[in-house]
């Protein structure tokens, strides 16, 4: 059982890991893109939505990504329905960006952590949720 637990755990830890590492790499493309569309002809309704949008989507990663971190270093901080519920981030996000903008980078390190979510939420042991109150 201790096996399942620390693989669990690492699974957990590289998902998050995955996902604040590819939340800086977007966030790190901010300032490219504001250059891009600067020289754009688009309104600056469109522009202002779209570097909000970029920076929101960075937040995102990063606040999903520290949950799942916080849960491999501490698994009563999260049962295996809030670990469900967070793993659909990363996922959705996977199948919104394949639709789009087809396979890269991004695509696959957002799938990996996806995968890495649900095969830690399967191998978590459920003494560890009912302990903390939550499932």
């Amino acid at each position: 059982m201790k096996d399942r637990n620390a693989a669990s755990r690492s699974a957990l830890a590289a998902a998050g890991i995955i996902m604040v590492l590819t939340a800086g790499l977007h966030a790190v493309s901010y300032v490219p893109l504001t250059r891009q569309l600067a020289a754009s002809n688009r309104e600056s309704f469109w522009l202002a939505g779209v570097k909000g949008l970029w920076l929101v989507f960075s937040l995102d990663l990063t606040i999903v990504g520290a949950l799942l971190i916080a849960a491999a270093i501490a698994p009563r901080l999260a049962g295996k329905v809030v670990l469900s519920i967070a793993g659909l981030v990363p996922a959705g996000d996977t199948v919104v960006l394949l639709a789009f903008v087809g396979v890269f980078v991004g695509t696959i390190s957002l799938g990996i952590a996806a995968l890495l979510v649900y095969v830690g939420v399967v191998l978590r042991n459920d003494a560890i949720a009912s302990e903390s109150g939550g499932t």
